[in-house]
């Protein structure tokens, strides 16, 4: 029997451990207003970590900022409500092409790459199908340079053909590389064309070929001009900042920026009650993946934890269940899981990579044939240890200031509209109990599922 008591106490001592520079860390007192920036809301965390939210009167611009002295740097995290969900038929792959032409430059800095570069810091960008992130860490010293950057490329960035063009050149041959010659990324791609009909999830961010070709420079324009906008903007800054000063840059550079009316697509609804669905694809690729895959609960459903537990246990690294009884067994190479929940229905998937020379039929029939063990190797303490696992990973990833800017507060205000909801969710993991895994199991049973293999081409 696992003792519950000491279990606490150790779950307790680490959650000091990882957070330790949260606690030692002082916060300045948040303003009630500072220019257009008005405090709406104090997001507490926990002791020692606090998000203070401020919103633009005029422009709907959306600020969310946690200072923490000592590091004498800060991450600076703009996020976009723009991801390829939005994308219309015909012009798939805009959010992302988007991205790479936001490196493009801007009149104060013609070269964003070597800029950053030369400020020492981490940079980087991504897009999703919900929304499009960029994101790095500088010392402090550079705030003013670093928002007068991310505030021209929202609404002054020089776009030209010669640069759409070049972009959209890179895209394509992103495509071959990333989707098209790769075997994770064709089983990605193919996943989701398979399971969606109706919904936008259905095509990656990546986009089709054929969409990219007939994009025009002034889709690529209105595209900007639609979505690049402080009402559709998120900023999430974590550091060593004062508040008072954050603002006042803030007002500088961003206050004179207009909201944009933005007239969104239509998204249809996906059925998710369906007859399974298989698909076998032949690739140059070395070994046998297979994707197991169910529509999976919305950021917003009261499954969404029980959702996530449940793929940790059964596919969350070497403690997981179907790594005791396809990896240690010696038919697959590894085992892992997807299954963070998107805005709205989309993908748990489990991933089951071969080794050399096992079949499909071998790999799938060990596969199906593992899930009747699952409930009685599902115990107590079992599902302890490996929360206790996932609890450790999630602390892990606070100790980046960069992470907890990006993943934990603009990621969660844009799929949540809450800066705190991966908090919650963490906390309503560890809440669950052996009966609410059981009865996420008995769930999958009635949810469409979806499978593809790669299959290596002789």
């Amino acid at each position: 029997m696992l003792n519950t008591r000491h279990h606490w106490l150790k779950t307790r001592s680490l959650w000091i451990l990882f957070l330790a520079p949260f606690l030692m860390a002082g916060s300045s007192k948040p303003p009630q207003q500072s220019g257009q920036f008005k405090l709406v809301k104090s997001h507490k965390a926990f002791e020692g970590l606090e998000v203070f939210e401020f919103h633009h009167l005029d422009n709907g611009l959306k600020v969310f900022l946690s200072p923490k002295k000592g590091s004498n740097s800060i991450a600076y995290v703009t996020g976009y409500d723009v991801g390829s969900r939005f994308e219309e038929k015909g012009r798939t792959g805009l959010a992302h092409l988007f991205e790479h032409m936001m490196f493009r430059g801007t009149e104060t800095f013609p070269e964003p790459f070597k800029t950053l570069s030369e400020w020492g810091g981490q940079y980087n960008a991504y897009t999703s199908r919900d929304m499009t992130v960029y994101y790095q860490i500088v010392p402090n010293k550079l705030l003013n340079q670093v928002a007068q950057l991310e505030s021209e490329r929202m609404r002054k960035l020089l776009i030209t053909k010669a640069g759409f063009n070049t972009e959209r050149g890179a895209v394509v041959s992103e495509r071959k590389k990333s989707v098209s010659d790769n075997p994770f990324g064709k089983l990605w791609w193919e996943l989701y064309q398979l399971a969606f009909d109706k919904h936008s999830y259905k095509t990656g961010p990546i986009g089709w070929q054929k969409d990219l070709d007939a994009t025009s420079f002034e889709d690529a324009l209105l595209f900007y001009k639609r979505f690049y906008a402080p009402n559709r903007a998120i900023i999430s800054i974590v550091g060593d900042f004062e508040i008072n000063n954050a603002l006042e840059t803030l007002n500088k550079y961003y206050g004179a920026f207009k909201a944009q009316d933005v007239k969104i697509p239509n998204i249809p609804i996906e059925k998710t009650e369906r007859p399974a669905r298989r698909k076998v694809v032949s690739l140059k690729a070395e070994k046998v993946i297979m994707a197991d895959a169910r529509f999976s609960p919305s950021s917003s459903s009261p499954h969404a934890a029980s959702e996530l537990l449940l793929c940790v246990l059964l596919a969350g690294g070497d403690s997981g269940y179907l790594n005791y009884e396809l990896v240690e067994t010696g038919l697959a190479q590894s085992v892992s899981s997807s299954c963070y929940p998107s805005i709205e229905t989309g993908l748990s998937s489990i991933f089951v990579v071969a080794n050399p020379g096992k079949s499909i039929k071998e790999i799938e029939k060990a596969y199906d044939s593992s899930w009747k063990g699952f409930p009685d190797w599902l115990t107590d303490e079992r599902i302890e240890s490996i929360k206790l696992y996932f609890t450790l990973e999630q602390l892990s990833a606070l100790r980046d200031p960069t992470n907890l800017a990006k993943d934990f507060v603009s990621s969660a205000i844009l799929s949540r509209g809450d800066p705190l909801y991966s908090f919650k969710l963490m906390d309503a993991v560890k809440q669950l109990k052996r009966k609410d895994i059981l009865d996420r199991l008995s769930q999958w049973k009635s949810i469409g599922k979806t499978r593809v293999f790669i299959q290596p081409r002789s």
